[in-house]
Order: structure tokens, then C-alpha cells, then sequence
């Protein structure tokens, strides 16, 4: 059985706000295991928190009365979070294929253009990144690299993976001086950039207080290995890979659409209510 968008109307509910029961959805996308499908509700509000937004808005705890009778707790979904939900699902089922398409159209009728996996995955994968440089600092500090040497250190890891200094990368892709590089990254670059960092920290915690130069060729080296990995994998050095749209614009286009889609699905006024107002 495919997603039938008209049935995925049919069952909403109203009560302030147009929602979805999670257990109902849960069907309508294939799934026959809440344990299987809370766990992709728990990756789309993650997605939902690192845009900023109040997850509890677009996914709300509440009770469901199952078809056993039995009372269990579960959440009621916006149209927002459903799409949320339909993107973080399992590809290979064909109901989850076909709600994305439906769910996504809406998308695109209202606002975003772009919404995709793809989008979630840089979103999350930046996320990742911010943390693991403040582990990288930590790990630098602790093998002797000076407040005021920083930039040098972060440069030569960024030598390695790309071949040239971050400023000579800003202008190869004609970034801003005030630009940060990771923000313009796609999936794939942002991936490898995170598997440098990790690796160049984990490197560094054996290596103890051996100062800027030698931890330089740490982050150099790494630099390099990856970079090689990526060339062997794909046969395009990561220098030569897309410029993609500014991810801060993928989190306010995002935001806009679950903005767009509770117009959408606001109770309608009367004619009355529009008279007396």
C-alpha cells in the first residue's frame, strides 16, 4: 500500500492546531514497530531542535487510545513534523518515498525549493562539526599549542585536506572575508572535514605538549590522508567540490516553510467570528 495524501488529510485532527497521531502516521509510512518509528521521531526533532525551533510545537506528547484499547503515550505531529518525520524515514519503503514526494510538493508550493534529506544532513553534520573543533582546541591546547598559534594549527589541517591555505580556499570559491567555508560545504565535504578533525584531535590526546610545529604536522598530515581518501573514492580532490547554498538560508527557509504550513492548517474563521471581529 502506497501514501494516499487524500486518506493523510482525512485523518487529521483539530484542536488549535491541525496534528497527526504518531501512531497513525506511523502506518501510513509503513512502519509496523513504535520502537522503529520513535526512533525516527527522536532523529526529525533533533533536526527540528538544530533549526532553532520549539521542538515541542511541532511534535507534542500526548495519550492514544491503540486499536487493543489499551492507552499509550505518543506524539501528535504538525504538518511540519510529519515532513520532518517522512525525510528521516527509511528510503526503501515505498510509502515513505511516496510521502516525501507528496509532503515535500506541499513544501514547495509554499516556500522551500530545496527541502531534502540532503538539507537535514548538512544541517546535522555542521552541528557535528562545531563540536569536534572544540574538542580539536582542547586536544591542541594539550599538546602544547599557544591561544595565539591557533590559526596557524587550524591552517595546516586545512593545508593538508585542500592543498592551500583557508584563505586561498575562501577565494577560490569567492567567499567574504567574513564567511566561514563550512557553512557553503555540501554533505560530503562537511563529512570529511569531520572525520579530519576527529581524527587529528584523537592524534594529538598521544601526543602531549609537543608544541605548534609538531602539532602542525599532525593536522597536516591527517589533512592529507583524507584528502587522498577522497580523491581515491570519488576521483574529485575536495577543493573541486559544489559551493552550496549558505546553510544559515537552509535553516531560515526551513523554518519559514513550518511557519507557512501552520497557516495552512489554521482553524478557518466563520463568517461570523469574522463579522463580530
Amino acid at each position: 500500500m502506497s501514501f494516499d495524501l487524500d486518506h493523510f488529510e482525512s485523518v487529521a485532527r483539530q484542536n488549535g492546531v491541525r496534528y497527526w497521531y504518531a501512531h497513525e502516521f506511523m502506518r501510513e509510512l509503513g512502519y509496523e514497530s513504535w520502537q522503529a518509528f520513535h526512533g525516527v521521531i527522536l532523529k526529525a526533532q533533533a533536526s527540528c531542535a538544530r533549526l532553532e525551533m520549539d521542538t515541542f510545537s511541532e511534535f507534542i506528547p500526548d495519550t492514544y487510545v491503540a486499536d487493543d484499547g489499551a492507552e499509550v503515550r505518543t506524539v501528535k505531529l504538525t504538518r511540519f513534523g510529519c515532513l520532518l518525520v517522512a525525510l528521516h524515514a527509511d528510503d526503501r519503503k515505498q510509502e515513505v518515498a511516496a510521502a516525501k514526494a507528496a509532503l515535500a510538493s506541499i513544501a514547495d508550493q509554499l516556500i522551500a525549493a530545496q527541502l531534502s534529506q540532503n538539507d537535514l544532513g548538512r544541517i546535522e553534520t555542521r552541528d557535528d562539526l562545531k563540536a569536534a573543533e572544540l574538542a580539536l582546541s582542547s586536544a591542541a591546547k594539550r599538546a602544547g599549542v599557544q591561544n595565539h598559534e591557533h590559526a596557524f594549527f587550524k591552517d595546516a589541517g586545512i593545508r593538508g585536506m585542500y592543498n592551500r591555505s583557508l584563505q586561498e580556499l575562501k577565494r577560490l570559491r569567492g567567499l567574504g572575508e567574513r564567511d566561514v567555508p563550512y557553512d557553503f560545504m555540501g554533505l560530503t565535504e562537511l563529512a570529511g572535514n569531520l572525520f579530519r578533525v576527529t581524527q587529528t584531535a584523537e592524534r594529538l590526546k598521544q601526543t602531549p605538549n609537543v608544541g605548534l610545529r609538531n602539532a602542525q604536522r599532525t593536522a597536516h598530515a591527517v589533512g592529507t590522508e583524507v584528502r587522498s581518501m577522497m580523491v581515491q573514492n570519488s576521483g574529485v580532490p575536495p577543493e573541486a567540490l559544489p559551493v552550496e547554498t549558505n546553510i544559515g538560508d537552509v535553516k531560515r527557509q526551513l523554518r519559514s516553510t513550518a511557519k507557512q504550513m501552520k497557516k495552512l492548517d489554521a482553524p478557518k474563521k466563520t463568517r461570523y467570528a469574522r463579522k463580530k471581529s
